[in-house]
């Protein structure tokens, strides 16, 4: 019995050794560091795009005072006795029609700087010359001139036939601008007279820079048109006042002819 008590007993004790080491190196240990190495740094971990901070610090500059900006949606001045619905229509002028208007202030600054009156051939010559898109915003210019309320067409294309209007003792009068070489045309006449009827207008202003003759006249006479051509168009050009006598159109005092 007493070598059998002692083989059993040396079975527990091999198995327990055997457990004891098992479980030992199962469980990690951290081997202790050496004095003579120093410690190892942790690497920096790289932050996703959601965990990364995107508070930007900004430096607490001085900000500029705030300036008063005019912004202009016309190249010209508007004149004070024009009524605000005409003031808010002239701001829908693309850039072609105030290019245009421009051309028309430097034809009239030339003509009415000269320290002589110009000649009626030199004067008839240059607005021939001129855009005549730019002739009929001159033409408008200087019915402003006259202290009468004028509308400028919003586009070239598909206007009617007609170049502007003009609003005179509250009264509609179309304006329609020719540059002639030669006589002017009976069936502009007509077509005019039909663009009169069609608005609705008390009238209308025939100008243009060539020859009447005596039919086309006849032809304003009878359809009431205005005409304003050779020298009464030159002073009208050059600013001198206008008034209507019966269907014509005289200059001051002086009752002209055209």
């Amino acid at each position: 019995m007493g070598i059998f008590t002692f083989l059993i007993l040396l079975c527990w004790f091999i198995l327990l050794t055997w457990a004891f080491g098992f479980f030992r190196t199962s469980t990690p240990s951290q081997k202790p560091q050496s004095k003579s190495q120093p410690p190892k740094q942790s690497s920096p971990r790289v932050l996703e795009p959601q965990e990364r901070d995107t508070t930007v610090s900004k430096p607490n500059l001085p900000r500029a005072p705030l300036q008063n900006k005019t912004i202009s949606t016309s190249n010209r001045v508007i004149a004070p006795r024009q009524s605000p619905a005409f003031q808010k229509s002239r701001t829908r002028l693309t850039n072609k029609h105030q290019l245009n208007i421009q051309h028309g202030d430097r034809v009239l600054q030339q003509l009415r700087s000269k320290a002589t009156p110009v000649e009626l051939p030199m004067a008839i010559a240059m607005l021939r010359r001129m855009n005549p898109y730019a002739f009929e915003k001159l033409l408008l210019t200087c019915c402003e001139e006259q202290g009468w309320q004028i509308q400028r067409n919003f586009r070239y294309s598909n206007d009617g036939g007609v170049d502007g209007r003009v609003s005179i003792t509250e009264k509609l009068y179309l304006i329609q601008a020719k540059r002639y070489t030669g006589h002017i045309k009976r069936e502009h006449i007509r077509d005019f007279h039909k663009a009169i009827q069609h608005e609705g207008a008390a009238g209308g202003f025939f100008i243009h820079t060539g020859k009447t003759g005596p039919r086309p006249k006849e032809l304003l006479i009878k359809y009431q048109i205005r005409l304003i051509s050779g020298q009464q168009l030159v002073k009208f050009v050059l600013g001198q006042r206008l008034k209507f006598v019966g269907v014509t159109v005289a200059i001051s005092s002086d009752p002209g002819s055209n």
